[in-house]
């Protein structure tokens, strides 16, 4: 039981992470927005980067890594859920590999080229979002009852072991 909880705990903190990383990514898309008379393409530049970043972070979430292939082992049950999640990412990151492309012309076409670009940001954003809440208001909370005891505990033991791994190379840049 401990396990269990130890383990959902820890989802809930990396759901808050991955919303607050997420927020921070819309609001300085939105001042790019705001401030497009600039056409700073530097700023662009480097929300599309975040945002690539923040791609890779989702992908080394716990919840991808050890909780959803648990899941899909153990139990047919959670399919749905898992087939929007997988549908919300797979749409959200066409966004961004189209965004490459939108962003080598948009600055030679001009503004309302670049709004475009922008707003492809706030919807992978946005899918994204939608992704985070699906898990969280869907996906958590059937987790309790999809997964048995031992396999809570060998999901805890992973995160442990993460959580050692990250310790130890922040510790290694002393």
């Amino acid at each position: 039981m401990l396990t269990t909880t130890y383990s959902l705990v820890a989802l809930t903190a990396e759901q808050k992470n991955s919303r607050s990383i997420l927020s921070k990514l819309q609001a300085q898309i939105h001042g790019i927005l705001h401030d497009l008379k600039s056409m700073n393409r530097t700023c662009v530049e480097t929300a599309l980067h975040k945002l690539e970043q923040f791609e890779e972070y989702c992908h080394k979430r716990k919840v991808e890594i050890y909780v959803i292939p648990a899941v899909r082992q153990t139990t047919r049950e959670a399919d749905p859920i898992l087939a929007e999640l997988d549908s919300l990412s797979s749409h959200g990151l066409h966004i961004l590999r189209h965004l490459h492309d939108q962003l080598r012309h948009a600055f030679d076409q001009g503004l309302v080229e670049v709004k475009k670009v922008c707003s492809a940001m706030e919807s992978y954003c946005h899918h994204l979002l939608k992704r985070l809440e699906k898990e969280e208001d869907e996906l958590l909370p059937l987790l309790k009852s999809l997964l048995p005891t031992e396999q809570w505990f060998d999901i805890a033991a992973k995160f442990l072991s993460e959580d050692a791994k990250r310790k130890q190379q922040n510790l290694s840049f002393i």
